[in-house]
C-alpha cells in the first residue's frame, strides 16, 4: 500500500509586496507627523453695558451735588437759628411846609422809626435800604422817597432811625391835592411810611441768603393847629407791619 506524502506544497496567489502571508494587506510606513494647525484667534465680545458719564456730565453732577449739601446746610442753620421777624414803629413825625396847590403838593417829613432785633443770637443786616411816604388809603401815590445808609442791629438790640422826605411840586392829581387840602383844614392829615432794605442774618461765620424786607406803617396821623404848617405825630407810636420775600 502506497503511502500518501505531506506535500508542502501550496497552492494559491503570490504574495503581493506590502501583503503578509495571511492575505491581509500591512500598514503603510508611517509618516511625517502633520504639521499643527494653526492658532486660532477668537473675539469675545463685552456685554453692552450703561454708557460712562463724560467729564461735562460728571461736572454738572458734582455741582448738583454741592449745591444740595450747601442748601440744605443753609436750611439746618435756619431751623436751628429760628430767626424772627425784626419788629419796627413809628417814634415820632412831623410834616412842615404843607402846601397844595391845584394837582401838586410840596411838603418835607421827619420821620423816626424804632427796629428792633428780638433773636437771641443773631443780628440783623440791613442793605439797599429805601423808605417812601405814601398819602391815606393811598398806596399807589407815593408822595417822596430817600435811599438810607445801610445799618446793622444786633442781637437783642435797638437802634433809631432818623430819615427826611420831600416833595417839591410833586403831581399827585386834583383828587389827593383836594382830599389833602381838606384833611388839613380840618386838623388831621393821614400819611403811611414804607421801608425796603435786603437783609440778612449773621450769626458767627453763618450768613443767611439775603432776603427782601417790607415795612409798612400805615395809619400816620399828624394834627395840624389853626394857623400852623407844621402837623405832627398824634397819640402813641404806630406799630409797623414786617413781610418777608425771597430774592431767590
Amino acid at each position: 500500500m502506497a503511502t500518501i506524502q505531506d506535500d508542502k506544497t501550496v497552492t494559491g496567489y503570490p504574495v503581493q509586496p506590502g501583503q503578509v502571508p495571511t492575505g491581509y494587506r500591512s500598514a503603510p510606513p508611517y509618516p511625517f507627523p502633520p504639521p499643527p494647525p494653526p492658532p486660532e484667534f477668537h473675539y469675545n465680545p463685552q456685554p453692552a453695558g450703561p454708557n460712562k458719564p463724560t467729564s461735562f456730565v460728571r461736572v454738572l453732577m458734582g455741582f448738583f451735588a454741592v449745591s444740595a449739601v450747601i442748601i440744605l446746610i443753609t436750611f439746618l442753620n435756619w431751623l436751628v437759628m429760628h430767626p424772627k421777624l425784626p419788629e419796627f414803629k413809628v417814634e415820632s413825625a412831623t410834616v412842615s411846609l404843607l402846601n397844595v396847590t391845584r394837582s401838586e403838593l410840596t411838603a418835607t417829613w421827619d420821620i423816626s422809626l424804632l427796629s428792633t432785633n428780638p433773636n437771641k443770637k443773631l443780628r440783623i443786616n440791613y442793605d439797599h435800604v429805601e423808605a417812601s411816604i405814601v398819602y391815606g388809603d393811598h398806596n399807589h401815590i407815593r408822595l417822596g422817597r430817600t435811599p438810607l445808609r445801610p445799618f446793622v442791629v444786633n442781637h437783642r438790640n435797638q437802634t433809631r432811625i432818623d430819615m427826611k422826605l420831600g416833595a417839591v411840586s410833586e403831581w399827585v392829581g386834583n383828587d389827593v391835592a383836594n382830599e389833602i387840602s381838606d384833611d388839613r383844614s380840618r386838623g388831621l392829615v393821614t400819611f403811611g411810611v414804607r421801608l425796603m432794605a435786603s437783609v440778612r442774618f449773621k450769626c458767627g461765620l453763618w450768613l443767611s441768603k439775603s432776603r427782601l424786607l417790607l415795612v409798612t406803617c400805615d395809619r400816620v396821623d399828624l394834627g395840624f393847629s389853626p394857623n400852623n404848617g407844621t402837623g405832627s405825630l398824634t397819640g402813641q407810636s404806630r406799630e409797623c407791619r414786617v413781610h418777608f420775600y425771597s430774592l431767590f
